[in-house]
């Protein structure tokens, strides 16, 4: 194809995307695309609906492609609910013969599914032909995020029932802990990050040199950094925990790596085990709870599981839950946690 068949070609495109955004325009009512100030910076309206509020912006004649060459570039962004933001780009380099638009930011409610984003794209990819434009794409969208906006409030509905029965489980498996176990339990959540190193009486056997110690090193296992937006994650577990006093230890080799001391937060963690089941959020707060959420609905038994963050510099937001949880169960799973079996 010569070099002026390039460019019909390329003015064709142009003009078939710009009439796919007049007819965006036409759809949803909007008079000025440029009265924005900038697609993706819309301000969050608290009371907002779940009406479907699209924006499109139109980018310079001078913006650069991904190929290096002046176009025109359209932006959409749709939002279905507060807190919500798709943003979708065309240009003319992408038609046809690759993608005709890319999904360029998504950001969804916190209480999603971990796996939705993920969804998304790849329902897109699965629409794309030479005939798929943007409408389709934002109408299958809004399908979707309906949906799992109903099942996520199903699910929270179901887990505050669940939290309040573990509550009360809790509270009676706690009545029938021996009165060693709960002076035990106390010493752990009054722990200081470096108590290890100091074990109280000298005439006492340091807990790290005792038999059981030896036990629980054999099931103690720190697991690969995780990196998320420059900040890392790392998980420690310990399975077929019987008793408290095996989660101290676990708790004081954690420590024991001199990394662990420099993090923000060293030990986030949460168990389940006979006549009792807790959590510690380690300044990092929900982080813990959310964690033993986890453990209760998958079911999990004798186990216990602790993530370190090293704060990068980056504020996560309650993105972080979703990394810690995701962090904690990639370990269960590597471990053959009881609820995290491999299928």
């Amino acid at each position: 194809m010569s070099k002026r068949e390039e460019e019909e070609e390329e003015e064709e495109n142009a003009g078939k995307i710009r009439d796919e955004f007049e007819a965006l325009k036409a759809i949803y009512n909007i008079n000025d695309v440029n009265d924005l100030g900038g697609c993706g910076e819309e301000k969050e309206d608290e009371n907002s609906t779940n009406a479907a509020v699209v924006f499109i912006r139109e980018e310079e004649d001078d913006k650069e492609s991904v190929e290096g060459k002046k176009t025109n570039a359209f932006r959409v962004s749709v939002n279905f609910a507060n807190k919500s933001r798709l943003v979708l780009c065309m240009d003319a380099a992408r038609y046809p013969s690759r993608a005709p638009f890319a999904i360029e930011e998504m950001k969804t409610p916190d209480n999603f599914d971990w796996d939705f984003e993920k969804l998304v794209r790849e329902t897109k990819d699965a629409m794309h032909d030479n005939e798929v434009f943007a409408f389709e794409f934002i109408e299958k969208y809004k399908e979707m995020f309906e949906r799992e906006e109903a099942e996520a409030k199903r699910r929270e509905e179901k887990e505050r029932e669940e939290n309040e029965r573990s509550v009360r489980e809790r509270r009676e498996k706690q009545k029938r802990m021996s009165e060693e176990e709960a002076k035990t339990k106390a010493a752990i959540f009054q722990d200081h990050l470096v108590s290890w190193k100091h074990e109280g009486d000298p005439n006492v056997t340091p807990l790290l040199e005792t038999e059981l110690a030896d036990d629980v090193r054999k099931r103690f296992k720190s697991h690969d950094i995780v990196c998320f937006e420059k900040c890392r994650f790392q998980a420690h577990t310990v399975t077929d925990v019987q008793t408290i006093k095996e989660i101290k230890i676990a708790l004081k080799l954690i420590l024991l790596d001199p990394k662990v001391q420099t993090a923000t937060h060293p030990r986030i963690f949460a168990y389940r085990i006979p006549n009792d089941d807790d959590f510690n959020d380690d300044g990092e707060t929900g982080a813990g709870k959310n964690l033993a959420t986890v453990l209760r609905l998958r079911g999990s038994e004798n186990v216990f599981v602790a993530v370190t963050r090293w704060f990068g510099g980056t504020h996560l937001g309650p993105q972080r839950f979703k990394v810690i949880n995701s962090c904690a169960s990639a370990a269960l799973e590597a471990v053959g946690a009881k609820g995290f079996e491999k299928k």
